[in-house]
């Protein structure tokens, strides 16, 4: 089974190294798009350094809002098993995502047993735009509904905020003074959130709302992603270069700018002559568009369409084992390969690159 083409012919791995290193070696601005494991992410970071490329993740704009709340503003944020053992009122914001679901229904079959030791209660906070979908996830929490009508979720929780501290609003909500005497009897309530259904301007104001709570009492956040994997490459990012995705590197030192370093932007502007597409998530696919040479690093047994060198990469914790992020425990574990396969590593494949580049300079992975 061949697992390496130049354009949609078959080649053998060494000659598909070779021709991606000369692409690699004539480019004046590489980009990076990258959606894989700790170490594919950091064999990637450390080719962009050698090459001054700039790089990002596949989902560059749902990462870079919830990279932009700590960024830019901060916030007080607690982990899942401190909400586990120590939460009895726990307040959902917007729409969770449904891989987070088996935490929420785990915490719902148990009580917290330090500090609060009542049985849990749950709000959900939703605007006009939340998913109907999540019901299902909140019928067997009977968690009650927060929200205005036709009010979106950033405004519901500016009113929310607004009504919490006794102040005049247009808009009012359903069951606030529900949640008022829940928050009041509850030793620390936690509010849980994932970027993907919030926007920017929204985490922000739950944030202000956790911080006039804490002028009384005890309350705080937990971040659950809306992708585990695409957290765990800007976790990455950070300890290999001190910033999260959408960073270049100028003269071998890395800058951080989420409008300069967006490589869609870039590529959609003409910015870049060369794309390298680094994706072990089954079915993903490089965009269409743009002039840039296109190498694609992707799980996949065809050659990606459009691109000049295509090599198949196996995926951590399906093809090999590997390092990932897991919001279930608020740090990242061991993957352990359930089906080990013959497709080579992103870091090992990156590794060869590095190696049979001209000038060859430190590999720092």
């Amino acid at each position: 089974m061949s697992v390496a083409w130049i354009g949609s012919q078959p080649v053998s791995l060494t000659d598909a190294i070779q021709n991606a290193v000369k692409l690699l070696a004539s480019s004046r601005c590489p980009v990076f798009s990258l959606d894989t494991d700790v170490h594919g992410t950091r064999s990637a970071i450390a080719l962009a350094t050698i090459l001054g490329g700039a790089y990002d993740h596949t989902m560059g704009r749902l990462l870079a809002n919830e990279i932009a709340l700590i960024t830019d503003h901060g916030g007080m944020f607690t982990t899942p098993g401190e909400v586990r053992r120590r939460s009895s009122l726990i307040v959902l914001v917007g729409e969770i995502p449904v891989f987070h679901h088996a935490l929420l229904q785990t915490w719902a079959s148990s009580k917290p047993d330090l500090g609060d030791k009542h049985s849990r209660h749950w709000f959900h906070v939703a605007g006009a735009e939340t998913n109907s979908l999540v019901s299902k996830l909140l019928r067997p929490m009977k968690a009650v509904p927060v929200g205005g009508e036709n009010l979106s979720l950033n405004a519901a929780l500016a009113v929310l905020r607004a009504q919490l501290q006794n102040r005049q609003t247009v808009s009012t909500l359903s069951n606030i003074d529900r949640l008022k005497s829940a928050l009041t009897a509850a030793q620390f309530p936690v509010f849980v959130f994932s970027g993907g259904s919030v926007e920017t301007a929204g985490l922000v104001m739950l944030q202000d709302l956790i911080a006039d709570l804490n002028k009384k009492g005890r309350a705080s956040s937990l971040f659950l992603p809306a992708d585990d994997d695409a957290w765990g490459s800007a976790l990455t990012s950070l300890w290999m270069t001190g910033f999260p995705p959408r960073t270049g590197f100028i003269n071998s030192l890395p800058s951080y700018d989420p409008v300069r370093w967006d490589v869609q932007r870039m590529l959609r502007e003409k910015e870049a002559d060369l794309h390298v597409w680094v994706s072990t998530r089954e079915g993903e696919t490089s965009p269409k568009g743009g002039k840039a040479r296109l190498i694609s690093l992707s799980r996949t047994d065809a050659p990606t369409a459009g691109a000049m060198i295509t090599i198949a990469v196996g995926k951590a914790g399906i093809d090999h084992d590997g390092v990932a992020y897991s919001s279930r425990i608020g740090t990242f574990g061991f993957v352990q390969a359930i089906a080990p396969s013959h497709l080579p590593s992103v870091s090992n494949i990156i590794r060869q690159l590095a190696e049979a580049l001209p000038g060859k300079k430190e590999f720092a992975c």
